[in-house]
């Protein structure tokens, strides 16, 4: 077992959450304009790809 592996999970799990909530927080506040953000989160963020790119190098 590599030794990062708990640390893998645990961006990937954290980055899961962060989305989870940024979502959360559209949905709350979108009587003021905030659904206009729903566009950049179905395009993939930062956030996958860092978690994409630590997890590749962390099984590499």
């Amino acid at each position: 077992l590599h030794p990062f592996h708990a640390l893998s999970i645990a961006f990937l799990y954290g980055s899961t959450l962060l989305f989870a909530m940024h979502g959360a927080t559209i949905l709350a506040v979108g009587r003021y304009g905030g659904e206009r953000e729903i566009e950049q989160i179905t395009d993939r963020g930062t956030a996958s790809e860092r978690a994409a790119l630590f997890w590749r190098w962390d099984h590499g």
